[in-house]
């Protein structure tokens, strides 16, 4: 009877083996999906402060406000996540001493009145609306989206080396009547020859 005693405890130490080698392989999936869930949140929060940044390197067109003391709306399409980022960021702050509205879009209708507008990934496919669209006049479109500049966006962001950068196109700002700053387009990568 012994040898049976010993194969059930070798059999019960195979199987707590396996268990606790299954858990272990849980957690590191967890702590990797965590850790992925963690870069997905730092990205949305560096976009966020970049979004609030970019609508101070702006021109706008004269009569863009509605008064002198209209607030600059910044709008966000597919991405609570950002609006939510964003509207904590800009709480208590200000762009040429104007406060900062943000606004989650819905439908296209609601882009009338926004001076700045991101196009998640997700909403890309709408894009051509958002950029070409009338009410879009005097609007900076930013994505986040490969070839969304030849689409109509003039600022998009895109991940180098696990780093936020974006690129520019200054032809799409102007066309929406509003110039970039030099010092924006210095910093900014694939701008054109044309604009450097």
């Amino acid at each position: 009877m012994a040898p049976d005693g010993v194969a059930e405890t070798v059999v019960a130490h195979v199987r707590f083996l396996l268990l606790a080698a299954a858990l272990l392989q849980l957690l590191l999936c967890a702590g990797a999906a965590q850790g992925a869930a963690d870069e997905a949140v730092a990205e949305r929060r560096v976009k966020a402060a970049y979004l609030y940044r970019f609508a101070g390197y702006v021109t706008w067109p004269d009569g863009v406000f509605a008064t002198p003391d209209a607030p600059l709306a910044i709008g966000i399409w597919g991405n609570d996540g950002l609006a939510e980022d964003l509207a904590a960021l800009v709480q208590s702050r200000t762009i040429d001493n104007r406060r900062i509205e943000v606004r989650r879009v819905r439908e296209p209708e609601s882009l009338a009145g926004l001076h700045v507008l991101f196009v998640s990934h997700a909403r890309n496919a709408r894009l051509a609306e958002a950029a070409l669209g009338g009410q879009s006049r005097a609007t900076l479109v930013v994505t986040e989206t490969p070839g969304a500049l030849k689409q109509g966006s003039a600022i998009n962001f895109v991940v180098v080396d696990g780093q936020v950068r974006f690129e520019l196109s200054p032809e799409a700002a102007e066309k929406h009547g509003l110039k970039l700053s030099s010092r924006l387009i210095a910093v900014g990568i694939g701008a054109t020859e044309k604009a450097r």
